[in-house]
């Protein structure tokens, strides 16, 4: 999150970039299900639009599979760019932390980093 915050962009580590999804939620265990991962998600990450992304940069599109007992079915996208981000939702507070709209990525502040 301190990096997301600090950079403006999600960049993942992963050499063949970073997934990313349309999924559109403020609930932490619906998130969990349709995205297959075993930990709550805290934080949305959103506001880029897929349009203002180039084409040769989304290297795969597709659904999230089933996996560990949980349902999957989101849609996921795998670009291979730093993409770039708007604003920060608070799942738990259930509040925008940070936005690039208004200026106001304060939400460094509150985080150790």
């Amino acid at each position: 999150m301190c990096f997301i915050l600090k950079n403006g962009v999600v960049y993942s580590t992963n050499p063949r970039g970073t997934y990313w999804t349309t999924l559109l939620t403020d609930d932490p265990m619906i998130a969990s299900q349709l995205l297959a991962v075993s930990k709550n998600e805290l934080f949305g990450i959103g506001g880029f639009r897929l349009a203002d992304v180039d084409p040769r940069h989304i290297k795969y599109s597709g659904i999230v599979k089933p996996s560990r007992g949980f349902s999957g079915g989101a849609a996921e996208i795998l670009i291979d760019i730093p993409i770039p981000i708007i604003t920060v939702y608070d799942m738990v507070q259930k509040r925008v932390v940070a936005s690039d709209l208004t200026g106001t990525f304060y939400a460094i502040m509150n985080l150790n980093c």
